[in-house]
């Protein structure tokens, strides 16, 4: 018999046919098959035929047309429920429908430990993946897979003698993909030992250090963990972040819409959580819930706009959060909670904070101020300290890198004290991903430094330019002298001591890894957090605050309109005011956010801030 390519996904218990698809699902039920295992449901995936975009583009002659056809198979088996797939239509089901962690699971309980192919690896401190492939059967370490910090989503290889019968060779993620030479009636055995695998732990004993990083499956800790998130997303925390829940290759274009209640949103070439603030546009977020969250996606797509891939919003958070009474942090991910082992949590904290330092730097208060609103600026910080030292360079925006290579900075202000030569690298953030970048950033430099002599010598040069009245010799000694020292500098009105317990959760394994590097390389790295002064940032609206007054229509109606001395023409209405607004007394005047049409059209929201005056 044939092997034939199977994709299966093991539905969360409570879902099968009536409730795992899309509500918009364009899928078929009513096609009939003769061969289907007891119980299965069918849905047929059968699109119109279209013209590719490039038969018109270059007026390509003769008849080109392009056909996708799919097919989802619902499978009762026991008291769960199984759904496979074939060709692209798994994104019609709903991401909240399936086990997550069912295909890479089971792949571990039948993968030979030393007989591995292929890893898919997640980073989520620094929100990056990874695909490793090695030509020869190997086990996870030649798979450069790092259990203290990374998360493994797949994994392919060879599979246990007793499961050789099953499949020869399996990828798990998500969902399970094999080759199987079974006929449709023996696809249900087949599905009863995929949950037996599923519920096993026996992989524990062949990969004993993949549970440093756990995840959590408690509905009523989720729960709890869900409302912090929902609070975080309505506050517009910092501390939350979104990113694309899989590996993307960037060669080709990247685009995206977001769809919701909301309907389809214009194409955006870029991707954050800033662009899903800007869809949901003057929706009150403290109306949201997470279910409402769940109801909204981020959808890759190309030019046009035609979706490729699909993802749940939710499932394309990343979120930090501690709970202090269990000594455990958890990290989504992937819409999947994580909880990180104690034990490794506790070594992580006494690595880092023997490492904390109290910084020689000033405190932070160097915001811009333009229009009457703050701003941070670690440009403004740096090139303060630098003014008002005689030991203190600004290094900011300048680079040591070979010709030809992606600039580098060497840090941000560098210093000496005695012999030492410091480097100082600066963040105002305590987001997983900005601090990454910086570490990343000291690492790179460092070794360069200390591999390259042309990037010393650019760093001399840099050094001179900027000396005035400092005293040259004495960095040129320093820097000479390979007595090297990185600190890290983190800004923040978090108190210092409390060391690590300032940093969230991937930023201290991001940190640690950091750190180490520089320890290869003969470099003392610390962390340093300079204490934030500057005065509270008041929110305020990306549209433009005006003065408006109530007057009388064409029509003897109550309209509200520019007031004189305005960025915009005095008399031109404005549309969607609120009923308190616009049936307010002749001549009343009110001060209100605004925002302008392609047209010139203005219109404000109900919900945004409004001041009589």
């Amino acid at each position: 018999m044939k092997t034939r390519s199977f994709s299966i996904f093991l539905l969360k218990a409570g879902y099968n046919a009536h409730n795992s698809l899309k509500p918009d699902h364009q899928l078929l039920d009513d096609f009939q098959a003769q061969n289907l295992p007891q119980g299965a449901s069918l849905f047929i995936s059968d699109r119109f035929k279209t013209t590719p975009w490039w038969v018109n583009y270059f007026s390509i002659g003769g008849n080109l047309e392009q056909e996708s056809k799919g097919a989802l198979i619902f499978l009762p088996v026991r008291d769960r429920c199984f759904a496979l797939t074939f060709g692209h239509i798994y994104h019609n089901l709903r991401d909240v429908s399936y086990e997550y962690d069912f295909g890479l699971k089971v792949t571990l309980n039948s993968l030979e430990p030393k007989e591995l192919k292929s890893a898919d690896i997640v980073d989520p401190g620094a929100s990056r993946r990874k695909r490793m492939q090695v030509p020869v059967m190997s086990d996870l370490t030649y798979l450069d897979f790092d259990s203290n910090s990374e998360i493994l989503k797949s994994l392919t290889g060879k599979v246990k003698p007793q499961y050789i019968e099953l499949f020869k060779n399996a990828t798990g993620s998500t969902n399970l993909k094999v080759g199987l030479k079974l006929e449709p009636d023996e696809l249900i055995v087949l599905c009863e030992q995929l949950l037996d695998l599923y519920a096993s732990n026996e992989y524990l004993e062949s990969f004993p250090n993949i549970q440093k990083i756990a995840p959590e499956k408690d509905p009523l800790k989720i729960e709890k963990l869900d409302t912090s998130l929902l609070e975080a997303f309505i506050n517009k925390s910092d501390e939350l972040s979104l990113s694309i829940p899989d590996i993307v290759d960037y060669s080709d274009n990247i685009y995206c819409v977001f769809k919701g209640r909301k309907g389809i949103s214009p194409i955006y070439t870029d991707i954050s959580l800033d662009e899903f603030y800007d869809y949901l546009g003057d929706i009150d977020l403290n109306t949201f819930d997470i279910e409402k969250i769940k109801s909204f996606s981020l959808n890759l797509c190309n030019e046009e706009g035609i979706t490729t891939k699909a993802y749940n919003i939710y499932r394309s958070f990343i979120y930090d959060i501690p709970f202090d009474d269990e000594g455990v942090v958890y990290h989504l991910c992937e819409g999947e909670w994580y909880k990180v082992d104690q034990d490794y949590l506790a070594i992580l904290k006494d690595y880092i904070d023997q490492r904390c330092e109290n910084t020689s730097l000033p405190p932070y208060n160097h915001d811009n101020i333009a229009a009457n609103k703050r701003s941070y600026s670690e440009e403004n910080y740096n090139e303060d300290v630098a003014r008002n030292s005689l030991t203190h360079i600004c290094l900011d925006q300048t680079d040591i890198s070979p010709d030809g290579y992606t600039q580098i900075e060497p840090c941000d202000i560098v210093s000496y004290n005695g012999n030492t030569c410091i480097f100082h690298h600066i963040k105002i953030s305590s987001r997983s991903s900005q601090l990454s970048h910086l570490f990343n950033q000291g690492v790179n430099s460092m070794e360069l430094l200390i591999l390259e002599g042309h990037s010393r010598d650019k760093l001399k040069n840099l050094i001179e330019e900027k000396i005035q009245h400092r005293d040259l010799d004495s960095f040129k000694r320093v820097i000479d002298g390979n007595d090297y020292k990185v600190e890290f500098g983190i800004i923040t009105k978090k108190p210092a001591m409390s060391k690590s317990d300032n940093l969230p959760l991937f930023s201290k394994i991001s940190l640690m890894r950091s750190l180490r590097a520089l320890s290869l390389c003969r470099t003392e790295g610390v962390v340093s957090f300079i204490q934030d002064i500057s005065p509270p940032k008041e929110s305020y609206s990306k549209y433009p605050r005006i003065t408006v007054v109530v007057s009388l229509d064409a029509n003897g109606k109550n309209e509200v309109v520019v007031d004189k001395n305005q960025i915009f023409p005095q008399g031109k209405k404005v549309m969607r005011c609120s009923q308190e607004i616009t049936n307010s007394a002749i001549g009343s005047k009110y001060m209100i956010y605004v925002k302008a049409s392609e047209n010139g059209d203005l219109s404000t929201s109900h919900a945004w801030e409004s001041e009589r005056i």
